[in-house]
């Protein structure tokens, strides 16, 4: 155990009385002269029961037993008056009261007490550091064995059991407390020796145990394990306590509970202590850790834009990297420099590498070339000159890495980018709550509202920081919709007063990436901001001037996020602060952006492969869109005539709309469009009339649909467009059939067919006609079904979906002739093609119905309740409902049959197709028809 002679009479002032280890006494740090063995005795007693009253009979019993001296009355008073005067001016704490003795403890420093209060204080901390000093202390109060020259007084032989006692405890809690410090390796060779010394201490033989296995000398803790089960065996007969058995069964197991980091490797990291836990970024971390134990990575740059989480990433990497570093992590800060010949000097300091002016950097290679270290370079942006340092550092130590964190990229010869993106979903909930309950305690949300907010606040984590830091202050709710109108920037303010300035705004963090542009970079970056969801480089230099240079410039600076699909975006809180700097070229700019995307919509219907093609090429632009008419709503009463160009974008956008969501909302642009222009061309008026109509009646709205159907075409024709006004003829006819009025749509479609007829090839017969077949097969018109399906055929042939819906057609047609097994050949075909599209999803409802109407012509109405059970779950997945004209042929066609069959056949039936896939149900329905 420590040796502690040089702490006893060691300075200061005061009486020191010392028995662990031989008696000594010193007052005022000069030592005592006590005398005689017998006197020494008296003194001896009095301390061991000190502070209580010590009879004479019991003095001279301790001192003398039976071979007393003939006046032991006269004896005491002859050593304790030598006592009182070996001691001086603290004689007086010897005190008489009648035929007693006592020795008064104030003020006196009994070793013995001082242990035992050290050792209670230690037992009782939860710091394991402080723990360890303190029993460190009491240990090494102890100077041999204690009472060491007295031990044959009575009084003594208890009070040193116990202090024997005490001094194991002390060494118990020493152990734990070097244990949980990680400092397992120096308490090894200290326990060895107390655990041969006391072999039945199991609580000693555990630390032991648990010491040499966090020294990975796991055999040698099995080893101490098997010695002391064999001697407890030989010296009691029993077994190892169920805790030491606990213990050897884990170190068999190799149990990771069993680990705590070694002192030594804790030694090598000098980096900032962060004031509260990283949330997320296990993947990240993983990654770059990853990547920098790869033998030719030597250099990894973390880049991304402020408040991402850069710095906090580094020093976890760093942590996670000090067992590959022996010679230590470094973390050096960069944000207070801004003179990219200072970074030298700042690695150095923090190194502790002397030299002086223009010897600085060849010092920090004398440094560097034989050791292993890692150099966290935070904040390197604003000194990105000084990237030719680090290619400098790197060529010279060859045992030297450099991890750096940066909104733009050194480019430098083997460097290795990781970007940094927002923090996923499902940490940017968890990491608000925290900070949330950091203020307010109570705090509780439903986590599909925090997660809300969150996303609006991109998921960067020091924007979530700073609002969460609010909800002491505001309801979620309100910072829900305060966020929702781009009040991101006000709220994410006040954050802690210890950060720099940077850190305690979100605004304040996006102007330090900002403010590193050239200024005529800033301002580009700023139009920027007007667009809403993204952009294409085309757009960003025809709204905001900014060329494909300048975008690679502005995603190097993590202010702009290259979406690796030709797209471009801004994080929304960055686009929020570009909007602020737009000041007042706003107007311009929302200007050019609008007359853009009307352009872009306009020029670009029609020109596609498909409609389809041509409604995937708008999504991405929805929210743009949106800005756009919106924008040209502003400005309507400007144009000549007024409102002339929203109702150009508003016509195309209607017809987007009508395939996209013709019941969203976005389609009440219509109408307000039409309101503002009412003396527009009435080309352009009546083509936005066309996309309400075919909208309404996707609503159900079937009238308004039918009426602006009407006064699309008339105005279409008033403008001399024979071929939108075509367009809207063939959809009024398909609102009227729809709608169940059959013999009405007939005429309709015939006129609507001729139509298109006289514009040769202008337009496809092959829609117009399809319905036309359609209209015919439920009015019992067969031979006309075949004529227009036989001409769709010819002048489709090379268009799998046409010719598909044909062959649909031909299966109704041959139902209603009673030819089931042609339908069963065409509906065969058809599905076939239909199979293999993408977006048709419509089509195979249809032929659920025809396969179901097959079934109870087979007389196997089970299989149509199962099918039309799965047309009906396709309809609802789909948000869609099936049309009169459709009801009426579902009608006709199996709902007697369906209705007949028995409850429970019926229930079963209707259950099974419920629970299909609409896909799976096709091919359900072909297999069953052996197609």
């Amino acid at each position: 155990m420590t040796s502690g002679s040089d702490r006893v009479g060691v300075g200061g002032r005061g009486l020191r009385i010392a028995v662990l280890g031989p008696l000594e006494v010193t007052a005022d740090a000069t030592p005592v002269d006590l005398g005689p063995r017998k006197q020494r005795a008296v003194l001896g007693v009095l301390t061991a029961l000190a502070p209580a009253v010590v009879s004479v009979e019991r003095l001279v019993d301790e001192v003398w037993g039976e071979a007393g001296p003939a006046n032991p009355l006269r004896s005491l008073q002859v050593y304790v008056s030598a006592l009182r005067s070996a001691l001086g001016e603290y004689g007086d704490r010897l005190v008489t009261e009648g035929r007693a003795y006592r020795l008064l403890t104030d003020g006196v420093d009994i070793d013995a007490h001082r242990f035992s209060a050290l050792v209670e204080q230690a037992t009782a901390e939860s710091d394991p550091a402080l723990a360890a000093q303190q029993v460190e202390e009491a240990l090494g109060l102890w100077r041999g064995e204690a009472w060491q020259d007295l031990r044959d007084l009575p009084v003594v032989g208890p009070v040193v059991v116990a202090l024997e006692a005490e001094r194991m405890t002390a060494a118990a809690v020493r152990a734990r407390a070097l244990l949980s410090l990680g400092r397992h390796r120096e308490l090894v060779p200290w326990l060895e020796p107390l655990v041969e010394q006391h072999p039945l201490n199991e609580e000693l033989r555990g630390h032991l145990m648990l010491a040499l296995h966090r020294s990975d000398r796991q055999a040698d803790a099995l080893a101490v394990f098997a010695e002391g089960r064999e001697v407890k065996a030989d010296e009691t007969g029993l077994d190892p306590g169920e805790d030491l058995q606990r213990l050897q069964a884990a170190i068999l197991a190799d149990d990771p509970a069993l680990r705590v980091e070694d002192v030594e490797l804790r030694g090598r990291r000098h980096l900032p202590a962060p004031v509260t836990s990283l949330v997320g970024r296990e993947p990240e971390i993983a990654e770059v850790v990853a990547l920098l134990r790869e033998p030719d990575n030597r250099l990894v740059t973390v880049t991304g834009p402020g408040g991402i989480g850069k710095t906090r990433l580094g020093i976890a990497v760093a942590h996670g990297l000090a067992a590959d570093h022996p010679d230590g992590v470094w973390f050096v800060a960069l944000d207070a420099l801004h003179d990219h010949r200072l970074v030298a000097g700042g690695i150095a300091d923090v190194l502790g590498v002397e030299a002086a002016g223009t010897d600085q950097v060849a010092a920090l290679v004398a440094h560097l070339r034989a050791r292993r270290l890692l150099l966290v370079l935070d904040n390197f942006e604003q000194v990105e000159d000084a990237a030719p340092l680090v290619s400098e550092l790197l060529a010279g130590a060859a045992g030297l890495r450099v991890l750096v964190t940066s909104r733009v990229r050194l480019r430098l010869y083997g460097e290795r980018v990781v970007p940094l993106a927002p923090l996923a979903p499902a940490d940017a909930v968890p990491l608000f709550v925290a900070r949330a309950r950091a203020v307010d305690r109570r705090f509780d949300a439903p986590v599909d509202v925090v997660a809300q907010v969150c996303e609006q606040l991109d998921r960067i984590p020091l924007a979530i920081e700073l609002v969460a830091a609010r909800a002491d202050e505001v309801p979620l709710d309100l910072l829900r919709k305060q966020l929702a109108n781009r009040q991101t920037l006000d709220l994410a303010t006040d954050g802690p007063r210890d950060r720099t300035s940077r850190q305690r705004t979100l605004r304040d963090a996006i102007a330090w990436s900002v403010e590193l542009l050239p200024e005529e970079l800033t301002r580009r970056f700023a139009r920027l901001g007007i667009f809403d969801g993204g952009f294409t480089a085309e757009a960003a230099e025809a709204v905001a001037g900014v060329t494909a240079s300048d975008l690679v410039t502005l995603v190097r600076a993590s202010l702009v996020v290259d979406e690796r699909n030709g797209r471009y975006r801004l994080l929304e809180t960055l686009r929020e602060y570009a909007e602020e700097l737009l000041g007042s070229e706003r107007d311009a700019v929302a200007d050019r952006h609008a007359a853009w995307f009307r352009d872009f919509v306009i020029d670009s219907e029609g020109k596609r492969a498909s409609v389809h093609a041509w409604v995937a090429m708008l999504d991405p632009e929805h929210a743009n869109l949106r800005a756009a008419i919106a924008r040209l709503a502003e400005s309507a009463l400007e144009d000549t005539p007024p409102g002339a160009q929203l109702l150009a974008l508003a016509g195309a956008l209607g017809r987007y709309w009508y395939h996209v969501a013709p019941g969203g909302e976005d389609v009440e642009w219509l109408p307000r469009a039409l309101a503002l222009a009412p003396d527009a061309d009435p080309g352009l008026r009546g083509r936005t009339t066309y996309a309400l109509a075919i909208c309404r009646g996707e609503q159900g709205l079937t009238e308004e649909a039918i009426e602006h159907s009407r006064t699309a075409y008339d105005l279409l024709m008033e403008a001399g467009d024979r071929g939108w006004a075509a367009r809207a003829l063939n959809s009024l006819a398909g609102i009227v059939h729809d709608d169940g009025r059959l013999e009405e749509a007939a005429p309709l479609m015939d006129e609507s067919i001729a139509l298109r007829r006289q514009l040769a090839g202008e337009l496809s017969l092959a829609i117009p006609l399809s319905n036309r077949a359609r209209n015919a097969i439920q009015l019992g018109d067969t031979a006309t079904a075949r004529t227009c399906l036989a001409e769709v055929l010819e002048i489709a042939a090379d268009d799998p979906l046409e010719v598909a819906v044909s062959h649909a057609l031909l299966a109704d047609t041959a139902l209603v002739d009673g030819d089931v097994d042609s339908a069963e050949r065409w509906l065969a075909s058809a599905t076939d093609v239909l199979l293999g599209l993408d977006h048709h999803e419509f089509r195979l409802m249809e032929t659920l119905e025809t396969f179901a109407a097959i079934a109870v012509r087979r007389d196997r109405p089970a299989l149509a309740a199962t099918l039309l059970a799965a047309a009906d779950r396709a309809y609802a997945d789909e948000g869609s409902v099936m049309v009169p004209a459709d009801l009426m042929l579902r009608e006709a066609r199996t709902s007697a049959a369906v209705a007949a069959l028995a409850p429970e056949v019926r229930r079963t039936a209707e259950e099974r197709g419920a629970a299909l896939e609409l896909e799976a149900a096709v091919r359900l329905a072909r297999e069953a028809t052996g197609r």
